[in-house]
């Protein structure tokens, strides 16, 4: 089980790697502060579009390489999930 500190860790991390996608691609997805979910020992990660108009390939194409790096990093069991914008 994920202690505070590796959760708030990993929300920064997937932040960031979101940041560097929205300045290479323009797609502006983000992590609210309590953007999660801890289901058994996956965390689910609430991602959202900044702005309307992002087609849902980019952001499906952008939380797979997110999750992606996260894997190769050793950050295992984390699961982004897309949510409509609002």
């Amino acid at each position: 089980m994920r202690n505070q500190a590796e959760i708030d860790s990993i929300l920064n991390d997937v932040r960031a790697r979101l940041n560097d996608r929205k300045l290479k691609t323009g797609v502006d997805l983000l992590v609210q502060k309590d953007g999660y979910l801890i289901d058994d020992d996956w965390l689910n990660i609430i991602v959202s579009p900044a702005t309307a108009g992002i087609h849902a390939y980019q952001y499906v194409e952008a939380l797979s390489e997110v999750e992606g790096e996260l894997r190769q990093h050793g950050i295992e069991k984390v699961l982004l999930v897309p949510a409509a914008a609002g």
